[in-house]
């Protein structure tokens, strides 16, 4: 019966170690700067659109239940600071008001990566799912790959796809 016990702890213990451990959503707070952004509506993420957005800070607090988001967009050609926050709701996705209601989701985090999916649905009642890939550092092929896997999982086409890191002006 001990060997039993065991040998399914120890296979427990291996398959724990087998996947990725991603940080508490706590520990990402800091800096990040979007890399990529896809939208099944391109007109949200082309220049002065609303979700054209270039990230600066992301705060996470799992006590409050809380995201901070602060980030960098363009209106009639001139750039705004704007900070927005969120509500975490019981399936672990963030209620936030920015350009109708969203529904925000991080998707995978790691300490240098983070990929997230958000569902806005505009003051008209048109729904748009975005993607984005945030990073602290360059981003590895890795990264890029788990941000297209995201995009093509949530039906946005690739050409729907804004390179921010090439557009940064």
């Amino acid at each position: 019966m001990k060997v039993l016990f065991l040998s399914l702890l120890l296979g427990v213990i291996c398959a724990a170690q087998e996947e990725e451990a991603q940080p508490s959503l706590s520990e990402l707070s800091g800096q990040w700067r979007t890399a990529y952004i896809a939208s099944s509506n391109l007109g949200k993420i082309k220049p002065n659109g609303p979700f054209r957005v270039y990230l600066h800070k992301l705060l996470f607090d799992d006590e409050q239940g809380t995201v901070d988001f602060y980030f960098f967009v363009k209106h009639k050609g001139k750039w705004e600071y704007k900070h927005v926050s969120g509500i975490k709701q019981e399936d672990g996705t963030y209620a936030v008001d920015y350009e109708g209601k969203n529904v925000f989701e991080v998707s995978y985090a790691s300490n240098d990566i983070l990929v997230a999916h958000n569902t806005n649905v505009d003051e008209h009642g048109k729904k748009t799912v975005l993607t984005g890939l945030f990073v602290k550092v360059n981003i590895e092929d890795e990264s890029l790959q788990k941000f297209k896997e995201l995009t093509q999982e949530k039906g946005i086409e690739e050409e729907n796809v804004v390179n921010f890191i090439e557009t940064d002006d």
